[in-house]
């Protein structure tokens, strides 16, 4: 069954604190074990001009394609369908199941947590520091740590570096 929509607890256009092309902010709830601190009063701050990614451009775009009245904003999702519908996660699921098959991989193998665990490893390979890993993905713990993955490249070359490295075996 698919959840039903909530201003309160899931996004919607009034979230969206600040836009323009250096940035977004879209106010958030906490992490899951801050959830006695009502209301979404966590920023995500998100820069523009990514080369594989630029949100502010692409919240800006939606403002243009898809314009919402002050009015209605809170009463809007975020992303929403031609229907005025919310988009759902088994939306998002099946688009990036769709996307990663057309790129070759097992679409199976993917899903919506797939952009955690994506937007995780690409901020630790950028060399974000844990701080800003944990507060972009809006995480309390170390617990970050689990969706953050070994890239190929990355992996190539500290093998390389290893393999190259002396080590003193005397102690």
């Amino acid at each position: 069954p698919t959840k039903k929509w909530k201003p309160e607890k899931d996004m919607s256009r009034a979230d969206i604190a600040d836009l323009s092309v250096e940035k977004a902010v879209v106010m958030m709830l906490p992490c899951k074990n801050m959830q006695h601190m009502n209301g979404k009063t966590v920023p995500l701050v998100v820069g523009g001009g990514g080369t594989f990614i630029d949100a502010p451009a692409e919240l800006l775009n939606l403002r243009r394609v898809d314009p919402v009245s002050v009015a209605e904003q809170a009463a809007t999702p975020l992303f929403r369908n031609a229907d005025g519908s919310a988009i759902t996660e088994a939306q998002v699921r099946s688009t990036i199941q769709a996307l990663m098959a057309d790129e070759g991989a097992v679409g199976a193998d993917f899903g919506a947590h797939s952009l955690r665990i994506g937007g995780a490893t690409a901020l630790y390979r950028a060399g974000a520091s844990h701080v800003d890993i944990m507060t972009m993905g809006r995480w309390s713990s170390d617990c970050y740590r689990l969706y953050v993955r070994s890239c190929l490249g990355h992996s190539v070359d500290w093998s390389r570096r290893a393999a190259s490295t002396p080590v003193d075996y005397t102690a």
